[in-house]
């Protein structure tokens, strides 16, 4: 009851501060940080009594403080605040990448293949497929085109659906304190799915651009993507070495120094054409399996100080999604999810199959990678910018966004959810000792 009424209390101060100033520079900003802080961490509360995840409180927090629903947080207001996305992706990363012990990951290398070959590119074709089928529901991007420029359309579509979100899924992992093959499996097919999306968006696009007849540099895309993934590799590997040095060497504030490199990665990693999230991934990769240091004492530590970065981090995922689109194209978005989550289903009971994997890892693993955020949010942008230079219409661009936006949607209000009753059901929940970034009530 407390958390609810000093929830409502918050909004009516927002509300009041909001009648005094329209400023969305650096003031807005701060207040749309602090509003966006403490909402999130009572809805968190408040969801999480009802039994469901804090991590979909804190969307929900987003949701109705955002742009399409209360406005006290404003699109300029989110766009100024990009920096804490960025910051929070970095941080997930690294950790991301610190519990991805080689040795560990040796014994499913095998079903993480298969996963990655049979579920996610095969979600991708599965994906176009359907869109291929269900071109008259969207008559702004398909009219125009024949058939060969359609498949190349709908295949970009599909890779950019197919996005997982190793966000979610080290924020449910966190907050359940799940331990085990089974959390090990979902985190390391995550990671490299979104290393193989990546990938193939950049390919994918430069090909569509080639069919449609946009004027489209593939030699340049090609060391474009090279660059991306390999100098981002390179550099977190670098990183790596001078976080492990500092821990040898100064070891106090080392999670501090720490944070302080995933801001500076964040705000110039782009500026670099480099992808923050592997940058950083390589980084807590070399830390965990290559670096002497012990990193263990370090991340128990900054786990502790990622709380406010995670509560505006996942209130501003919240805050992109338009309620009123996505009801407005409810259907479709609920057939791309129902396709693309069944996809995922038969694609890793197949490699699962195939590989011998433990029952646990067989029934389960396939969800990890339903959820969505960060990367599934870039790329539907990406791909609302890159439409109209094919020669579309600016409309034909916004319906792609829809789609996105709103299977994007669809899986962060119901994702988290399920993936929290499929871990504490395998058994591995509890089962790991350290900091619920989400802490304040179980």
């Amino acid at each position: 009851m407390i958390p609810l009424l000093l929830l409502l209390a918050l909004g009516g101060m927002m509300q009041a501060a909001r009648s005094f100033t329209s400023d969305t520079t650096l003031a807005g900003t701060e207040l749309a940080f602090g509003f966006l802080l403490l909402a999130s961490f009572f809805t968190g509360k408040i969801f999480n009594r009802l039994g469901l995840p804090k991590l979909t409180g804190y969307l929900a927090a987003g949701v109705i403080a955002g742009p399409y629903v209360l406005e006290f947080v404003t699109k300029d207001m989110g766009v100024s605040l990009k920096v804490v996305s960025s910051t929070a992706t970095a941080i997930l990363a690294l950790e991301a990448g610190s519990e991805l012990e080689i040795k560990q990951i040796k014994p499913i290398l095998k079903t993480l293949r298969g996963i990655t070959l049979f579920a996610v590119v095969g979600s991708m074709f599965t994906i176009a497929a359907a869109l291929f089928f269900m071109r008259p529901m969207f008559p702004a991007i398909f009219d125009k085109l024949d058939d060969q420029q359609s498949i190349a359309v709908c295949f970009a579509i599909g890779v950019a659906l197919s996005a997982q979100s190793p966000a979610v899924v080290m924020a449910m992992l966190a907050e359940t304190r799940a331990e085990g093959p089974l959390s090990r499996t979902i985190l390391a097919s995550v990671v490299v799915a979104d290393l193989t999306v990546i990938t193939m968006f950049s390919v994918v696009l430069a090909i569509t651009g080639a069919v449609i007849g946009g004027q489209v540099d593939v030699s340049g895309t090609a060391l474009s993507v090279l660059w991306e993934l390999l100098g981002s590799m390179v550099f977190g590997v670098l990183l790596g070495m001078l976080i492990g040095q500092f821990l040898l060497s100064v070891k106090k504030g080392a999670s501090m120094f720490t944070l302080l490199v995933n801001v500076i990665v964040a705000e110039i990693g782009a500026r670099m054409h480099l992808d923050p999230l592997i940058v950083m991934l390589a980084a807590g990769i070399w830390l965990r399996n290559f670096s002497r240091a012990d990193s263990t004492k370090m991340m128990h530590d900054f786990q502790a100080a990622q709380l406010p970065v995670f509560l505006v981090f996942f209130a501003l995922a919240g805050s992109k999604l338009d309620i009123n689109t996505l009801f407005g194209s409810l259907l479709p978005v609920a057939i791309i999810a129902v396709v693309r989550a069944g996809s995922f289903f038969t694609g890793s009971k197949l490699a699962c199959k195939l590989s011998g994997a433990e029952p646990a890892i067989a029934k389960y693993a396939w969800f990890g990678l339903v959820p969505q955020a960060g990367l599934a949010l870039a790329l539907a942008i990406v791909l609302k910018n890159t439409l109209p230079s094919f020669g579309f219409d600016q409309a034909a661009g916004d319906t792609a966004a829809v789609i996105l936006f709103g299977v994007v949607g669809f899986n962060e209000c119901v994702a988290p959810i399920i993936l929290r009753i499929m871990l504490i059901r395998s058994g591995e929940a509890g089962k790991k000792q350290g900091v619920d970034f989400a802490a304040g009530g179980h």
